[in-house]
């Protein structure tokens, strides 16, 4: 329930964002052109200056944040922080010791050679485990025959597998939107750069172009590489998660299967 209503709340805000992102780049394009216009104008009337450049040492970071705009650095900051922690949450969840100790499935079948059914019943129960659970259920109902039982126990995996396919699936949410949310920075740019080239009397220098498309192309490339490292993780996973999947019906069909008739 926390890790939806932080997902909920995290979509929220990046909505935002990118409703803000429209204003506000729509604004700065305005602004551009209306400045841009000023020199054009001023030395059709012979009466500009040539304006001095000024060449400052600047690092390649500092470079790409101030390309992207202060609309599109949150909203990559926010992307990137939810992928990552939505790749641990996932990497530490989907683990063998989570979903099918090896220690329960020993000690569960000691107590069942015993025939000391109450007593793996409830240290079954004690267990978190996605298998402890399973093995619960399944003891639990056995008492109605094993369709009954293995009705409960299919019961119980359906629910605890949809809960990590649904973690799971919210990393592959981050693979889908970054490539977007670059998409929506490269159309922002070549707005911005085809706004200036429209405006222009004549043909514009390079430096009024750099702007809008440093920010089209880093926007894309961010948006990259964060999606790419999203899907190669979410596959990774699934993969995994599958097997241990496999592996956990496998062993409960030979644990329980004990019981049938």
């Amino acid at each position: 329930m926390t890790l939806s209503i932080l997902f909920r709340a995290i979509c929220f805000l990046s909505i935002l964002l990118v409703l803000f992102s429209f204003i506000f780049c729509a604004s700065l394009v305005v602004a551009d052109v209306f400045e841009s216009g000023l020199p054009l104008f001023a030395q059709n009337n012979n009466a500009a200056e040539t304006p001095e450049i000024h060449v400052q040492n600047e690092s390649y970071l500092f470079w790409c944040i101030r390309s992207i705009g202060p609309v599109f650095t949150p909203i990559f900051i926010i992307d990137s922080v939810v992928f990552l922690t939505l790749a641990i949450m996932n990497w530490l969840a989907i683990r063998r010791e989570n979903i099918m100790p090896t220690d329960l499935i020993t000690q569960f079948n000691e107590l069942l050679d015993k025939k000391d059914y109450q007593e793996a019943y409830n240290f079954a129960k004690e267990n978190e485990s996605v298998q402890g659970k399973i093995l619960a259920a399944g003891l639990a109902k056995m008492s109605g025959g094993y369709a009954v039982a293995e009705k409960a126990m299919n019961e119980i995996a359906d629910e605890e597998i949809m809960i990590f396919e649904h973690r799971l699936n919210l990393l592959a949410l981050i693979a889908s939107i970054s490539p977007m949310i670059g998409l929506l920075g490269t159309v922002f740019g070549m707005i911005q750069t085809f706004s200036v080239i429209s405006q222009a009397g004549v043909a514009p220098n390079a430096s009024e172009l750099a702007g809008g498309i440093s920010m089209a192309l880093i926007t894309t490339a961010i948006g990259l590489c964060i999606a790419i490292p999203a899907l190669i993780i979410y596959e990774i996973l699934r993969n995994k998660l599958a097997k241990l999947v496999f592996d956990m019906a496998t062993q409960t069909e030979k644990i329980m299967g004990k019981f049938k008739t």
